[in-house]
């Protein structure tokens, strides 16, 4: 064959080879073509009422490689979060944490906004959230394992909640529970039950139970919030399964309401409206159904 020849596939081979080695690392640090973890929470995770703590897999050994762990916290409605951590803490150590990391977010998503990622050898200062919610993901890859983290978290009173220097009192039990083929949700049951008392703060919840072996589909009749896409001040949330935020199917607080479909025969409403959002409403007709 020509020499010239040659030389071009040498000059691809080696691009190949080159392009192969430089994949297995993206610059966020994920691997490509590597069997992951599913995005899970890893290891033990200890909750109580006034926090808990969670740690690396194997801590304080060496974590594995190849791992993906999520952590959501969330605290009780007007309380933040603190986070801690313990020593030892070590994690592969890199340029802007874009390999081994623990990434830290500010509210309940993996879209959240980043407070920031964490690596190397001396641990994070103390992280505060700004709402009741952190989400926390650590990852490493395939190469240089380190002894990990474990963090402790406990709770705080929100400031956006305090009055007259003190805190508000905590808002008195407020929850329904409907069941059926069909029925109406609606948060004029609120006041008509005597659930909170004319200025004050609405947090309510609504349990709907389905039929047996059937799915529940939603549609808003009425929906208006008092301040809308100020979700600290009022939204209507709706669960599919139970109340955990990781169960969170829509948060509706601009001034639109989309028709929502469960997976689960179990459905959760939450309506939050500060004591300046009392005019905040909604009625919401649901329906059993078997696909």
């Amino acid at each position: 064959f020509p020499v010239q020849f040659l030389s071009s596939v040498l000059l691809v081979t080696i691009l190949v080879v080159e392009g192969i080695a430089v994949a297995q690392k993206t610059q966020g640090g994920q691997s490509i073509g590597v069997n992951r973890i599913p995005p899970t929470q890893c290891n033990n995770w200890v909750r109580t009422s006034n926090g808990g703590h969670f740690a690396s897999p194997n801590y304080p050994n060496m974590y594995p490689p190849n791992q993906e762990c999520i952590y959501i916290l969330e605290a009780a409605p007007r309380q933040r979060i603190e986070l801690t951590f313990d020593e030892p803490y070590y994690i592969e150590p890199s340029f802007e944490c874009r390999f081994d990391h623990l990434e830290v977010r500010d509210g309940p998503f993996g879209f959240s906004p980043l407070i920031n990622r964490y690596c190397g050898l001396k641990s994070p200062a103390l992280i505060r959230s700004t709402g009741r919610f952190m989400w926390i993901k650590f990852i490493s890859d395939e190469e240089l394992e380190g002894k990990g983290f474990q963090a402790k978290y406990s709770f705080i009173p929100d400031p956006d909640f305090t009055y007259l220097g003190g805190i508000l009192n905590p808002i008195p039990d407020c929850q329904f529970e409907l069941s059926g083929a069909d029925g109406i949700v609606r948060s004029s049951q609120v006041e008509q039950e005597g659930k909170t008392k004319p200025g004050q703060a609405v947090d309510c919840i609504w349990t709907i139970k389905a039929t047996p072996n059937a799915k529940i589909y939603m549609r808003f009749l009425d929906y208006q919030m008092e301040h809308s896409n100020e979700c600290k001040r009022n939204f209507v949330a709706v669960y599919d399964g139970s109340s955990s935020i990781e169960n969170l199917k829509a948060k509706f607080c601009s001034t639109v309401a989309n028709d929502v479909t469960l997976q689960t025969g179990t459905g959760v409403v939450r309506m939050w409206a500060d004591e300046g959002s009392r005019l905040s409403r909604f009625r919401m007709l649901f329906t059993s159904f078997v696909d």
